[in-house]
């Protein structure tokens, strides 16, 4: 049951994603007079992470449903996933963009209770 309340749960997520890099964060770059590229390139990322965390939903849901079946070290690929854009976010708020770090804890904290439960569904 838990693959299928994660995997739901990461389905909204991603349009939530989506929909909030749109209409919050891009119109506070818009309202800053930003280029079309910078404003291109967060709309790209936006829809990126938004199609990620789809993606794992969608597996996960299937998962539940047992049309797909993921074993050995492939059971770990959702939650690898994951990982990687929790990752990628610490990286960049740790090297170049500290204040990152406060403005995204609520996030933060839901991914990880998120990683947590994926991890104890696999084992």
């Amino acid at each position: 049951m838990m693959k299928l309340i994660l995997g739901i749960l990461l389905v909204v997520m991603s349009m939530v994603h989506v929909i909030y890099g749109e209409k919050m964060q891009v119109d506070e770059i818009k309202k800053l007079h930003a280029s079309n590229i910078l404003i291109g390139s967060f709309r790209v990322m936006s829809l990126q992470g938004g199609m990620i965390l789809f993606a794992v939903g969608v597996v996960e849901v299937l998962a539940f449903y047992n049309l797909v079946v993921l074993t050995g070290v492939a059971a770990y690929i959702p939650v690898g996933i994951l990982c990687l854009n929790v990752v990628s976010l610490l990286i960049v708020s740790l090297i170049k963009h500290p204040e990152l770090i406060k403005a995204t804890i609520p996030q933060l904290l839901i991914f990880l209770t998120i990683i947590i439960v994926e991890l104890l569904t696999v084992m």
